[in-house]
């Protein structure tokens, strides 16, 4: 019966008696045609090196030269044995946040808030609740619609304070009638309160909130 089977049964039966690679090299003349760095690949001992000398002299191109490196060729020799196709590898996925991790994120948040110094951070959250970082700035930002706000030293007023305010400038302002480049002489400095062991750390303080506080 086989003698008298159809073209296409006879090719099918002739390829499952050759051997694996035989096959394989069959299904990259496929897809990149005669002559290919991959047909090269097993028809040269499997020798990464090799296949990619054969290749560029049967293409005229420059030995430095080429589509790709060996370490190239091998590794998509690897990822077609192994998956039979050439496309892209599907990733895991991200893994969705539950609604639990949400309510603690969201609890601890109002409990640093209402704190002494009413400041969090997304790494203090993540220490406290054993959670891994990006997840906690993920619920923050995302989904609890919250942004980190970073303070900012500014000096205070009162009331007294506006009548010194007034008379310092219109005393600079007689001074420049007389010299010009009077004002030059002063060296304007900011004073800030910094420390690393501080109640308030300008660089490592963040306020998470929905609206910037303004004020603390």
């Amino acid at each position: 019966m086989a003698a008298d089977a159809p073209k296409s049964t006879m090719n099918q039966i002739h390829a499952q008696e050759e051997t694996p690679s035989h096959i394989i090299v069959v299904g990259f003349s496929a897809r990149f045609g005669p002559g290919s760095a991959c047909e090269a690949f097993y028809k040269n001992g499997d020798c990464a090196v090799t296949a990619l000398k054969k290749f560029r002299t049967l293409k005229g191109l420059r030995s430095d030269s080429g589509p790709m490196t060996a370490f190239g060729l091998k590794k998509m020799i690897d990822k077609f044995e192994e998956s039979s196709s050439f496309d892209v590898k599907s990733g895991r996925g991200r893994n969705a946040i539950a609604s639990t991790s949400v309510g603690h994120v969201a609890t601890a948040l109002q409990e640093a808030s209402s704190s002494a110094l009413g400041t969090c951070s997304a790494r203090g959250i993540s220490r406290t609740l054993d959670m891994p970082v990006s997840t906690v700035r993920k619920i923050l930002r995302n989904i609890l619609q919250c942004y980190p706000f970073k303070i900012t030293h500014v000096q205070e007023l009162v009331p007294a304070d506006l009548p010194k305010r007034e008379t310092f400038a219109l005393q600079v302002l007689a001074r420049m009638e007389v010299d010009n480049a009077w004002p030059w002489n002063i060296l304007w400095t900011y004073e800030a309160h910094f420390h690393l062991q501080s109640s308030v750390n300008i660089q490592n303080c963040r306020i998470w909130a929905r609206e910037n506080p303004f004020q603390m």
